[in-house]
């Protein structure tokens, strides 16, 4: 696997193989480092700053990283007791809105302002900032910086969350197998999927729900998903999911099990969790299942109304409602054939471009449908797009 370009903010791949997946997590982990400041002892400095420049000059194994970190931040971070240059470390992308979190300043207008006012501005708050900081070094770059006290930020090494899971899938799921290429990671977050087939009565009685309703859709199989962070980006989250039509959609059926970077987590305690898996599957799919009962007379208002409220915007939420009309017109539905319609604003967006991280956080939005009252937006007349 081709590693060569990792120090970069914008790096993303993905896994065939679910052994490369944990090499690479394994190398990553090897890669990063962990570290303890006052987050009053911590500065923010442009990469233009003269000092910043003495200290690098005349070391060229820096070189493709300063370049990259001039192509996005043009931050560095002067961390008092590090071995980088002038002790200044260059700053990801993903760093940004933790730095400023642990600075307690935000707002667009810091966006506005140039990197010497923006420095100057977010130092001002460091000073006067209390407690220690855990500042995360990963191939060469400040990552985060997330709280650093006791009842702060806690540590879930990515590799062995990833390798407990797939031990607990196997050992409890016979027929478990790693959807390939599934598996992808970016500086923000990393993620895989693994279909359980052998398990085919987590959603047989879905499959005859669907069959009562008269929904040609056949189930596939069912699947589970992990994705986390260790950048503040999300929290480690296993998602049922279900592989649908010749495993051509994929659907998060909601209520994931989540486990936060905070108070008492540690490795034991997401062991624990895994136990929910199956009750949790179950109760999702029952979930789905009552979105069957839920009547729709107006689907491409109720669409148009519902993509307004999530913020999915126009672009890619249009596509989705287009696609519906021609597959399905506009006559009466259900809820549950409206949330399978909007989750395919996922495929447009990842036509467009998006990335792992946004379209994990596209997914997160959709979701906050299973909780809506759908009466709400399923309304006669004009619907006007926001």
């Amino acid at each position: 696997m081709n590693e060569a370009n990792v120090y970069a903010d914008g790096f993303c791949t993905q896994f065939a193989e679910e052994g490369d997946l944990m090499e690479f997590l394994r190398n990553r982990m090897n890669h990063c480092k962990w570290l303890r400041k006052p987050t009053k002892a911590l500065r923010l400095i442009p990469m233009e700053d003269e000092k910043v420049k003495k200290a690098y000059a005349g070391l060229p194994q820096y070189e493709e990283i300063l370049s990259d970190t001039k192509n996005h931040t043009q931050l560095m971070l002067k961390v008092p007791g590090t071995d980088f240059p002038g002790e200044y470390l260059p700053v990801r992308d993903c760093a940004i809105h933790t730095i400023l979190s642990r600075a307690g300043v935000k707002g667009d207008g810091l966006k506005r302002l140039d990197r010497k006012r923006y420095a100057r501005i977010v130092n001002m708050c460091l000073q006067t900032a209390k407690g220690l900081s855990l500042i995360r070094l990963s191939d060469g770059k400040v990552a985060a910086v997330h709280g650093g006290d006791v009842t702060d930020y806690k540590i879930l090494n990515m590799e062995q969350i990833f390798q407990e899971t797939i031990f607990y899938l196997y050992k409890n799921y016979p027929g478990t197998k790693y959807i390939e290429s599934s598996g992808s990671y970016d500086h923000s977050s990393a993620t895989a999927m693994w279909e359980l087939s052998g398990n085919p009565e987590l959603v047989d009685a879905y499959q005859s729900a669907l069959k009562q309703y008269g929904i040609k859709r056949q189930v596939y199989a069912p699947a589970l998903r992990l994705s986390t962070s260790d950048v503040a980006a999300k929290s480690v989250t296993i998602s049922q999911m279900l592989l649908c039509d010749s495993n051509n959609q994929v659907i998060n059926l909601g209520d994931p099990i989540r486990i936060s970077h905070s108070g008492e987590a540690d490795i034991e305690y997401f062991k624990e969790q895994l136990n929910q898996i199956y009750p949790r599957y179950k109760q999702a799919i029952e979930n789905l299942e009552k979105l069957l009962e839920i009547p729709i007379e107006h689907p491409v208002n109720t669409m148009i109304g519902l993509i307004n409220k999530l913020d999915i915007g126009k672009k890619i939420g249009s596509e989705a409602v287009d696609l519906f009309v021609a597959q399905s017109g506009e006559g009466p539905t259900n809820a549950h054939e409206i949330y399978y319609a909007l989750n395919e604003v996922l495929f447009f967006a990842a036509c467009r471009g998006s990335g792992n991280a946004q379209l994990l956080r596209l997914e997160e939005k959709l979701m906050r449908m299973l909780k809506y009252d759908w009466s709400e937006f399923d309304v006669s007349g004009t619907v006007a797009w926001k």
